[in-house]
């Protein structure tokens, strides 16, 4: 069940009715009215809305007799409406690896993942031609960020003529912040440092973390002539 607004972006009651209506499998626009007692151009009106919004997808079902049956249902993103713990599975796995092989292992096994991750990040850099240049790779580092959920944003501080990725949102504050090192700098740090290889003089820091009860998280990237 959906449980907060936040969850949903606020997205009315009749929505969230559908969304969960559509967990069960896909419907029409008819049966969507039929089960919440609505006019069937209202249902349709929603189920337009939230196709709008990347949360439903339509497509057409054949049916045994007659024309096909324009359906709807639940895309990736509309799922995501509802309450995943994904941060729970993930302290258990870490305190089982931990508890069995040491924080050691714990956090070689994280740093891997960073790894994989930052490869295909080194690999879009490289396919805009851009290994050398500080900016141009931290921009993508940036847009890659976003993509995972980090609602980040590059700066510039002119004083120094440093760079800096700060992240308003972390995407697994509460597995940070019961393991703040392997978290923070075993995957976060790691994903931003490895994306930089090619950029083997770049250098980064983490200034601010929310896990240590910052608002934000901020990584500043200086290139190796600068303190």
């Amino acid at each position: 069940m959906i449980t907060s607004q936040e969850e949903t972006g606020n997205i009315g009651e009749t929505k969230e009715r559908i969304l969960e209506l559509l967990l069960g499998g896909s419907k029409s626009a008819g049966k969507v009215a039929e089960t919440l007692q609505i006019q069937k151009s209202a249902a349709r009106v929603h189920l337009e809305s939230l196709q709008s919004l990347g949360a439903v997808r339509s497509k057409f079902k054949i049916e045994k007799m007659g024309r096909p049956k324009k359906v709807y249902e639940l895309t990736e993103k509309g799922r995501e409406f509802f309450p995943r713990k994904y941060d729970l599975f993930l302290n258990l796995v870490l305190d089982k690896i931990a508890g069995k092989k040491g924080e050691a292992e714990a956090r070689e096994i994280i740093e891997s993942i960073a790894e994989d991750i930052a490869s295909g990040i080194r690999a879009k850099i490289d396919k805009n031609n851009h290994p050398h240049a500080l900016e141009h790779s931290l921009k993508i580092i940036n847009d890659a960020s976003n993509q995972m959920g980090f609602a980040s944003s590059l700066g510039r501080e002119e004083k120094d003529n440093s760079f800096y990725i700060q992240s308003k949102n972390c995407i697994l504050h509460k597995v940070a912040s019961n393991n703040q090192d392997i978290i923070c700098h075993g995957l976060h740090d790691k994903i931003i440092s490895k994306s930089l290889e090619g950029n083997s003089d770049a250098r980064v820091e983490l200034k601010e973390c929310m896990a240590l009860g910052n608002e934000y998280c901020r990584h500043i990237v200086r290139s190796g002539g600068q303190k």
